[in-house]
C-alpha cells in the first residue's frame, strides 16, 4: 500500500562529528515548520535522542541561520547511516528509512 502521508520534516545533512561522544551532526531545515522530537524521534531512519540544540551559525551577511539545529545520534555506531549533504526526514517512527544522498 503506498501512502501519501508528508514527511514531519525534511533537511540536509550539513556536518557529521565524527569522533565526538555522544555523536552528533548539524542539519538545516528544508521545509518551514514546528519540530517536534518524541523519546521515538529519529532522523533518517536513525534514532536520535529527544533534545534539540541550535548551534550559532552565521548566513553570508553575519546573520543567524536559523535553519540548522544540532541533533544527538543514540548511538555512533548509526554513524555510517548518515552522510553530508544527505536528505533526511524526521520523523517521530524509526522504521522510517535513510534518504538518499542530495
Amino acid at each position: 500500500m503506498i501512502s501519501n502521508v508528508k514527511p514531519q520534516m525534511l533537511f540536509r545533512i550539513e556536518y557529521i562529528a565524527q569522533k565526538a561522544r555522544p555523536a552528533f551532526l548539524f542539519a538545516r531545515q528544508i521545509e518551514a515548520g514546528n519540530i517536534q522530537l518524541s523519546p521515538s524521534s529519529c532522523l533518517g531512519g536513525v534514532p536520535i535522542r529527544q533534545h534539540l540544540s541550535q548551534p550559532r551559525t552565521l548566513k553570508p551577511d553575519g546573520s543567524p541561520d536559523l535553519t540548522v539545529f544540532a541533533f544527538t545520534l543514540v548511538t555512533a555506531n548509526d554513524l555510517p547511516k548518515l552522510s553530508v549533504g544527505q536528505h533526511v526526514e524526521l520523523s517521530n517512527d524509526y522504521s522510517q528509512g535513510v534518504g538518499d544522498a542530495a
